[in-house]
């Protein structure tokens, strides 16, 4: 299979986006349309965290000591970043929030403060769950995600028409948001195939997409697989 796809997430998830579409011979590239800045905040006291990015560890790593606390992870990714930052009781969900949620209630004591620590677009799901089944959770935004105020050369040159692209990998609803605005400038843009992660990643640009392939999943693999598809069959001739 051969394939030039555009990767817009941020690091370190970006270099991981980029090998595994190198080791089943695609040609990756890779410019993030945001960039991460950290927002101050004061942590709660809390008997267990919860993560649903990498980022999300790392911001927290760079804001408490804490190490030792039992820590649920969304996915393989996160926990093995968790890891590598040196906590000690680190859990999978191997899934999205809903199963990170399923770990949690299985797994943690039932009178236990659980902190969610993530991107400021976070808010609102895990917690919501949490506290709608009698827990006591928190969410903190520890970073946001900052729009580039135009195009990197990669992008520009393909909404040219100068220099396509194959597809565009999507994988949050924030990534959409910033491209469907990049995409509305006057003039013709060209065609843009997208494999979204979720299909709420995918819905801002359910309008200006040619193609969209959504994930079965909320993670990689998944994403990685509609991404496969979407290019195997080829552009759709309108």
């Amino acid at each position: 299979m051969t394939g030039r796809v555009l990767i817009i997430r941020s690091q370190p998830g970006a270099a991981e986006s980029e090998r595994r579409l190198r080791d089943i011979g695609l040609t990756p590239l890779c410019e993030p349309i945001f960039s991460l800045e950290p927002i101050p905040a004061r942590l709660p006291e809390f008997d267990a965290l919860a993560f649903t990015s990498l980022n999300g560890v790392r911001m927290f790593c760079a804001l408490s000591a804490v190490r030792d606390k039992p820590t649920f992870c969304v996915g393989k990714r996160t926990a093995d970043e968790a890891r590598a930052m040196g906590f000690l009781n680190v859990v999978s969900a191997d899934g999205g929030a809903s199963d990170l949620f399923d770990r949690i209630q299985a797994e943690l004591p039932k009178d236990s403060r659980i902190l969610h620590a993530g991107n400021e677009e976070s808010r609102g799901d895990l917690c919501g769950q949490l506290s709608a089944a009698g827990r006591t959770c928190f969410f903190r935004a520890l970073y946001k995600a900052a729009p580039l105020s135009r195009p990197g050369p990669i992008l520009q040159r393909h909404i040219d028409g100068s220099d396509p692209l194959d597809a565009i990998m999507i994988h949050s609803p924030r990534a959409a948001a910033i491209l469907a605005e990049f995409l509305k400038r006057p003039g013709p843009v060209a065609p843009v195939r997208i494999a979204a992660i979720s299909a709420a990643a995918a819905a801002p640009l359910k309008d200006q997409a040619q193609e969209i392939a959504c994930a079965s999943s909320p993670n990689e693999t998944s994403l990685i697989d509609a991404l496969t598809n979407l290019l195997t069959r080829g552009p759709e001739i309108s």
